[in-house]
């Protein structure tokens, strides 16, 4: 009875152990709700009422004209997009965004969708 338990646990582990990647869409209406919105638009940083460095990341529509259509974002080319140097800490002393820093796995999800040409759909 042990054995048949652990076994059932062992593969309700991997089966539960997917890509945090690859299992989530690279798509702007995600990207924006889940990774964006979240992370970046807190009241002290690019919220309506804070617009840390003048950029609003609130709203979808305007968050991605601010980073696709200001650029931040250079669809298809995320080694030459700001943002993915401001997520990553490359341009700064320290990464984006400073309170709690964006997971790697959000940031690479960024990027997939940054190479996969940047789209709003």
């Amino acid at each position: 009875m042990r054995w048949i338990l652990g076994g059932g646990l062992g593969l309700l582990s991997v089966a539960g152990c997917g890509d945090p990647v690859k299992d989530r869409p690279a798509k702007w209406s995600y990207i924006s709700a889940a990774i964006i919105e979240p992370s970046c638009s807190t009241v002290s940083c690019h919220s309506k009422l804070g617009r840390a460095q003048g950029l609003e990341l609130e709203s979808k529509d305007g968050a991605y004209m601010a980073l696709v259509g200001g650029g931040f974002v250079v669809p298809g080319e995320p080694d030459q997009s700001k943002l993915m140097f401001l997520l990553r800490g490359k341009e700064v002393d320290r990464r984006m965004p400073p309170d709690v820093p964006m997971s790697d796995p959000d940031i690479a999800l960024v990027e997939r969708w940054i190479l996969e040409g940047a789209k709003a759909e």
